[in-house]
């Protein structure tokens, strides 16, 4: 039995700092979530980056000079399959060309927006 001069926790200040425990948990899984979905999507950009970067030096390796206009293909890295697309411009100087490598995963080939949109510059094999 609780005389006056004892203090408790009534029903209702339980239940209250109960809620707020329970906003509190919420907050912190709504931030690990899109610190998860941030991590995935960069993950997704950088291995990108590389399957486009590889596309230009195997352009820059080649002997014969790239003819103007469009190509695609896939490609495996990090057990995954990424779909390219390289478009070869002409620029000002008839030395150089450009090159515009887009890459998705091959699950999302037909999304608007690629994952990575490369522009690199390629001189005249000698």
């Amino acid at each position: 039995m609780i005389t006056n001069n004892q203090k408790a926790f009534t029903l209702i200040e339980v239940l209250v700092a109960m809620v707020v425990l329970a906003m509190s948990l919420l907050a912190a899984i709504k931030v690990a979530s899109e610190v998860t979905t941030s991590a995935i999507h960069m993950q997704d950009k950088t291995l990108a980056q590389w399957v486009a970067m590889n596309k230009v030096a195997e352009m820059r390796l080649q002997t014969t000079w790239p003819s103007i206009g469009r190509s695609n293909g896939n490609v495996e890295m990090a057990n995954r399959s990424w779909h390219w697309q390289m478009e070869v411009k002409s620029t000002e100087d008839n030395d150089v060309r450009r090159l515009e490598v887009a890459v998705l995963p091959e699950t999302e080939k037909d999304a608007d927006a690629p994952t990575v949109l490369l522009t690199a510059f390629l001189g005249k094999p000698l």
